[in-house]
C-alpha cells in the first residue's frame, strides 16, 4: 500500500485552496502563516510537484495542486461524516436468550409494553428449546425453565408454576359426549404430551386413574404445539400457568377439572456472573419482575373464581 502524504499538510492544502490565501487559511486553522507555508513546501517536496505558483502578495494554485486539494477535501469530508455516524448514540441493546415456549406464549404478548416504556432499548431475542444455559458472552439475559442449578451465572426465579389438564371448551361435543369426561375416563389416544409422559402420569395418579402407556397419545417437544392441538380438539393436554394463560383468557382452552399440581421447575431470570448489569438489563429486569407479579395476581384471582364456580 502506498504511503499517504502527511495528513496535516493535506488539511492545510485544502484550506488554502478553498480560501485562496495562506493568510486566511492560517487564521482558519489557528496557526501562523509561516506554519502554513512550511506545510505546503513540505507537501510539494513529498509529492515532487509544485502546488502553488507564488506571486507578489498572492498565490495561485496549480492544476495539480487543485486536483490534490479536491481529493483531500473529499477524503476529509468522508472522514467527518463517518466520525459523526459512529459518534451517534447506538441502539441500546439487550441480547436475550429464552425458552421458546416462554418467549412465544408469555413474553412476546407483553413486549409492546416494555418497548413503549423504553423506546430507546432494542431487544435481540433468540429462542431455544430446553433448559441449556447459553454460552458465556452470548447473552445479557436468559429466561430459562429449570431448577436453577446452572454454574457460572446469577439466577433468580421469576415465575413458579402449577400444571393442570386443559381442553377446548367444546371438547365433549366434538368427541360425541354429553359432558366433559372424567380424567380417568379419557382414552390414552386422547392424551397430548409435552416432551415426556411424566405429567399425565402424575395427574392420572392424583385422580386414581391409570398411568398412560409408553406409546400413548401424541408427543410434542413444545408446549405451544400441545396447546394448539388441544385448542383444535385433537385431544387433552397438560397446561401450565405460564404458557396457558393466553389460551385461558381468550377462551380457546378451559380447565374443567379441579386438578392442579405444583411443578418443581420454574422460569428463571439468568445473567452472567462475570459482568455487571447494564442500565438496559436493570430496566428490563425491573419491568419483568413487575409483569411476573401481575401475572401471579391474575392467577390468584382466576383460581379463586374457579373454586367459587366449582370448575
Amino acid at each position: 500500500m502506498q504511503r499517504l502524504p502527511n495528513l496535516n499538510a493535506l488539511r492545510v492544502l485544502a484550506e488554502v485552496a478553498e480560501s485562496g490565501s495562506f493568510t486566511t487559511a492560517a487564521e482558519r486553522l489557528g496557526v501562523t502563516q509561516s506554519a502554513v507555508s512550511k506545510q505546503i513546501a513540505a507537501l510539494e517536496a513529498e509529492l515532487g510537484q509544485p502546488l502553488f505558483l507564488r506571486h507578489h502578495r498572492r498565490v495561485e494554485i496549480t492544476a495539480f495542486g487543485s486536483e490534490v486539494a479536491n481529493v483531500a477535501r473529499a477524503a476529509f469530508d468522508r472522514m467527518a461524516d463517518g466520525l459523526v455516524a459512529v459518534s451517534r448514540d447506538r441502539p441500546r441493546q439487550i441480547r436475550l436468550v429464552g425458552d421458546a415456549d416462554f418467549l412465544l406464549l408469555w413474553l412476546n404478548p407483553r413486549l409492546a409494553r416494555f418497548e413503549s416504556a423504553h423506546p430507546d432499548i432494542r431487544l435481540n431475542l433468540v429462542a431455544q428449546v430446553g433448559m441449556n444455559l447459553p454460552q458465556d458472552g452470548d447473552y445479557d439475559i436468559a429466561l430459562i425453565w429449570g431448577e436453577g442449578l446452572w454454574p457460572g451465572c446469577r439466577f433468580e426465579p421469576i415465575l413458579r408454576n402449577h400444571v393442570f389438564p386443559v381442553a377446548a371448551p367444546d371438547y365433549a361435543e366434538r368427541t360425541g359426549r354429553q359432558d366433559m369426561p372424567d380424567l380417568s375416563d379419557l382414552r390414552e389416544s386422547e392424551l397430548i404430551h409435552d416432551q415426556t409422559r411424566f405429567w399425565w402420569s402424575a395427574v392420572m395418579r392424583s385422580v386414581g386413574g391409570q398411568a398412560p402407556g409408553a406409546d400413548a397419545g401424541r408427543l410434542y417437544n413444545l408446549s405451544a404445539l400441545c396447546l394448539e392441538a388441544a385448542a383444535c380438539s385433537d385431544g387433552v393436554t397438560i397446561g401450565d400457568e405460564v404458557s396457558t394463560r393466553g389460551y385461558l383468557e381468550s377462551g380457546r382452552l378451559c380447565c374443567p377439572w379441579p386438578v392442579r399440581l405444583p411443578s418443581h421447575h420454574a422460569y428463571y431470570l439468568v445473567r452472567p456472573s462475570d459482568t455487571r448489569d447494564s442500565d438496559e438489563v436493570t430496566a428490563f429486569r425491573h419491568w419483568l419482575l413487575q409483569e411476573a407479579r401481575d401475572h401471579g395476581d391474575w392467577f390468584t384471582n382466576y383460581w379463586a373464581k374457579a373454586e367459587r364456580t366449582g370448575s
